[in-house]
């Protein structure tokens, strides 16, 4: 189905080649998960494989890209398409149309199909995506899920061989995730069409393929079976790859095998640890000093008959980090958005520090989901310092080298990637030290590294005091840096509690669009308490000297 021989490619501002030396072969029917840092060049291969580096004037391309045979790396985009369909991160980058219908049936308007032809297409395409009898919808009425979905459909139409994904589920909650990842895998198989996704979430979506290649400096560098991927690149952090929890959890207690079986995890916990000598609690937390006061708000969009948020109760308190999880559409960005200012309250009250949240908004940073909003500036240095009057050069510096940030200081921001667009943004709210943080999917595109960096500095800042109220669709970031967890569903809250409290209770975790830790299930059959961090699951086995019987 597709070959790429020894291709590189130089951006014609760039001195260094982006992609350098590109080897990948995708057989018809195959599906391949590639991964790797931001910034790596996992977007410029998909540009080249989608034929849109063809319109880069001046660029440099060495190498071919064969398709069913053919080099298609001179094509023009639009020949290359009725061959590679591609979806991109964000739907709403890919559609435009004002009903479902249209969108999906704008390609074969193009191809010059008949009407009744497009009709029938059409209805079978959504049939197939999960999207059926939604052909008269508004497209603006659609979930984020949904909207994927649609973004998936308006490609599948025109039936391509080959199918390139570039984080599609990287907006959506943990079930929806599972839901979208089973919907590809029906296709791949029904269908035979050959299937290359991009993520960072390797964690969650390694279960789904049989093959892993991962890039780094414009390289592939890794090519092979997911199963041996984590032993074959232990010592490999500097890759940014997101390894399973469950994988993790060998790791940290030197297990004899790297693996997500979680029958064999629980086999080795009985046979190579033993219980820890004292198994550590956490500290229950001392008085806490209220922050913020929401009371009875309601929230209903114009035109809508149902409120999107209903009598939301909360508080949030000063040196303590905060998430609200929940499915998609369950009102978590609308509660942002009222809580930075950018919705007027109908009913109810905000209090920050006891005083009305719009009398106090100078006190509160808000890094939105759509980070490139809020990106003004023509330097990265600039946009960090951007009315920002207290900062040091030494602060910028050191702020430039935490966000991982230090070699494209002087670049233009929104010529970066999204993971590191997201950095820029979230590097000048932190440099701004607000009382309160929201943070609307802040770890979106991110790889390992950059998360690692990301968390270390989230709780350095809660140390100094901040407040942080983060929206996450993220399990395992949660688990290690929420102090709370509040669960939001169809406008309302079902649990408020400690993050171990809500996220080990399964029940409740399903109820609120989320996936249960992998390391639930291994607790409960090796016998130990319910643990959602791997450093939980150490505070209670060890690893012994020798093997037990």
């Amino acid at each position: 189905m597709l070959k790429i021989d020894n291709l590189s490619y130089r951006y014609p501002s760039r001195k260094q080649f982006t992609l350098k030396n590109i080897n990948l072969t995708l057989a018809d029917g195959e599906m391949l998960l590639l991964a790797g840092r931001s910034g790596c060049g996992k977007s410029t291969l998909i540009k080249a494989v989608s034929g849109l580096l063809g319109s880069e004037e001046r660029g440099e391309l060495q190498g071919a890209i064969y398709l069913q045979g053919e080099d298609i790396s001179k094509w023009p985009p639009e020949k290359t398409g009725q061959m590679v369909g591609t979806v991109y991160q964000s739907p709403d980058d890919q559609l435009f149309a004002m009903t479902v219908a249209d969108e999906v049936g704008f390609a074969l308007e193009n191809q010059g199909e008949e009407p009744e032809v497009i009709a029938r297409k059409v209805s079978e395409t959504l049939e197939l995506v999960g999207l059926g009898g939604f052909e008269d919808y508004s497209i603006h009425k659609l979930s984020g899920g949904q909207r994927q979905r649609l973004a998936l459909a308006s490609i599948l139409v025109t039936r391509p061989g080959l199918l390139i994904l570039d984080e599609p589920v990287s907006q959506m909650n943990p079930q929806g995730v599972q839901s979208f990842m089973q919907l590809l895998v029906r296709l791949n198989r029904e269908a035979g069409i050959a299937i290359l996704m991009i993520e960072h979430r390797v964690n969650e979506l390694c279960k789904y393929f049989s093959r892993l290649a991962v890039m780094q400096d414009g390289r592939i560098v890794y090519d092979g079976l997911v199963a041996d991927a984590w032993q074959e690149l232990t010592g490999r952090g500097d890759l940014g790859l997101r390894e399973p929890q469950t994988v993790k959890l060998c790791r940290a207690l030197q297990l004899s095998e790297l693996t997500t079986d979680q029958e064999k995890i629980v086999q080795m916990l009985r046979h190579e640890c033993e219980p820890a000598v004292t198994a550590a609690q956490a500290q229950p937390a001392g008085p806490q000093k209220p922050l913020l006061e929401a009371r009875d708000l309601y929230y209903t969009y114009p035109g809508s008959k149902e409120p999107t948020l209903k009598k939301l109760q909360f508080t949030l308190y000063q040196g303590q980090i905060t998430a609200i999880m929940g499915f998609n559409g369950a009102g978590k960005s609308t509660l942002m958005n009222l809580l930075g200012g950018l919705t007027q309250t109908q009913q109810g009250s905000m209090l920050l520090a006891g005083q009305p949240v719009g009398k106090q908004l100078g006190k509160i940073g808000y890094l939105r989901q759509e980070p490139d909003l809020m990106l003004l500036a023509d330097t990265v240095r600039e946009e960090l310092c951007w009315k920002n009057h207290t900062i040091t050069q030494e602060e910028l510096q050191q702020l430039l080298e935490h966000m991982n940030l230090e070699e494209y200081a002087d670049d233009f921001p929104l010529a970066l990637s999204k993971g590191q667009r997201l950095r820029v943004v979230l590097g000048a709210m932190l440099a701004k030290k607000p009382a309160l943080l929201l943070l609307d999917e802040p770890t979106t595109g991110q790889d390992e590294q950059s998360l690692a960096e990301i968390r270390r500095l989230l709780l350095a800042y809660k140390e100094q005091g901040g407040s942080i109220f983060i929206c996450t669709h993220d399990m395992e970031l949660a688990a290690q840096v929420a102090d709370r967890v509040i669960v939001l569903c169809a406008g309302q809250i079902i649990a408020d509690g400690t993050t171990e409290e809500v996220l080990s209770n399964k029940e409740l975790v399903e109820a609120g669009g989320l996936t249960p830790s992998a390391l639930l299930p291994v607790c409960e059959q090796a016998g130990l308490p319910p643990c959602i961090t791997v450093e939980g699951v150490k505070r209670y086995v060890r690893k012994t000297a020798v093997g037990r019987n």
